[in-house]
């Protein structure tokens, strides 16, 4: 009998790289698609996720950004009499909807944890932590401030300094809308103005600005007491618009050179107590690296992991099925670039690149997320895709809209 592998995100790419990692190591995997409702309130008509056309998923099942309807659709349809089903998050959301639910989900599932308490996984999304934290296992992190929204009233620390850049404290709320920098008192109201239309009570992290050099992300696997982080993630090009701070292309690197700062890393992750995959972001600036923020899910590019031999999902499950033990020495050794289709495309169709540096993107990249030889009818979607939306901005170009 397979082991059962729930796999719920948002983004094609990212759970398509979740569920390629998970197939190719045997196990059989379920997809819950999480959606948006409609501004009317009513949920959206989705079509089928090219990564759901994947010959690995066993099943399909969709659901609206809403944590009990999640909880009840794992309750309902993804409970196995014969054994506990292990639930891999793929986004913030469902990160954070298992952590709140585990008393709920214990028994019939394995899922990442801190301590197997429920909500310690919560509070360590709260960014003021982590940067303390960072700060005490010897990282550089840009100097914070805190301001507190509640409806829609605030006010802005005497001493905070300019430029600077604006964030929700929690990754979870907020998103990364109204992210940017601010030269002055009245750029940031700006920013926070758009940060409070999501929500009037929020809180909000105010950093330093740092003219950032390079960017940088890692993927890793901790079960408590040992924490293995294989490579390095050296961002090229981010997607614009909606999608801020994703990479649409990228470099996977080995850790040669970044050996002392990724021990402070891994000390990092063994403070926070995490069982699970992580993903940490990281950049440059004068010289030296600041840590950003940690991810407790599957980061967007985890499959150039998987792509150069380092297949961090099946060591997951298997660390939580058969408590086998990870190894640290686990490590990437080449380097190569990858492409996210998916944050090219949309960044071509908002008119953000042009069509020749969306062909650039995708040819002069080793790693696709998306075109697989051997897992071929996502990728003959993506392109059907990519056609219908081709004609969608061209309509739009002649209307005036573009």
């Amino acid at each position: 009998m397979k082991q059962k592998v729930v796999v719920i995100g948002h983004g094609y790419t990212s759970r398509l790289g979740v569920i390629r990692a998970l197939g190719r190591a045997g196990y059989e995997v379920i997809v819950i698609v999480m959606t948006f409702l409609k501004k009317d309130g009513k949920e959206a008509n989705v079509s089928k996720p090219i990564d759901c056309y994947s010959k690995f998923v066993s099943q399909v099942f969709y659901c609206v950004t809403d944590e009990e309807k999640l909880i009840q659709l794992l309750l309902d349809k993804c409970i196995d009499k014969q054994q506990k089903v292990v639930v891999i998050p793929d986004s913030d959301f469902s990160a954070a909807t298992i952590d709140l639910n585990q008393d709920r989900l214990k028994d019939h599932f394995l899922f990442p944890h801190i301590n197997h308490e429920q909500g310690a996984i919560v509070e360590w999304m709260d960014k003021i932590r982590q940067k303390e934290t960072a700060d005490r296992v010897g990282l550089d992190v840009a100097k914070g401030w805190l301001i507190q929204v509640k409806d829609g009233i605030y006010t802005i620390p005497l001493d905070l300094r300019y430029p600077c850049f604006p964030k929700p404290l929690a990754t979870l709320v907020g998103a990364k809308t109204g992210l940017g920098k601010c030269d002055s008192e009245k750029d940031l109201r700006k920013a926070i103005d758009l940060l409070i239309k999501r929500s009037s009570t929020i809180s909000i992290l105010v950093e330093e600005y740092k003219k950032i050099e390079a960017e940088h992300a890692l993927l890793g696997l901790s079960d408590g007491k040992n924490v293995v982080i294989p490579g390095i993630i050296h961002t090229s090009s981010l997607a614009c618009g909606g999608h801020f701070g994703v990479a649409k292309q990228g470099k996977i690197i080995p850790i040669t050179g970044f050996e002392d700062l990724v021990e402070r890393f891994k000390q990092f992750v063994l403070q926070t107590g995490f069982v699970g995959i992580f993903d940490i972001d990281f950049y440059k600036s004068e010289g030296r690296y600041y840590f950003c923020e940690m991810n407790f899910r599957y980061g967007g590019s985890g499959y150039a992991y998987t792509a150069m031999g380092v297949n961090l999902p099946a060591m997951f499950v298997r660390m939580m099925t058969e408590e086998a033990p990870i190894n640290e020495k686990t490590l990437i050794t080449k380097s190569a670039t990858f492409v996210n289709e998916r944050m090219c495309l949309e960044d071509w169709y908002f008119g953000y690149i042009s069509k020749g540096e969306y062909n650039s993107l995708l040819r002069e990249s080793d790693i696709s997320f998306v075109t697989d030889d051997e897992d071929a009818l996502p990728g003959r979607m993506y392109k059907k895709m990519v056609r219908a939306m081709g004609m969608k901005r061209f309509a739009k170009r002649c209307l005036g809209k573009l």
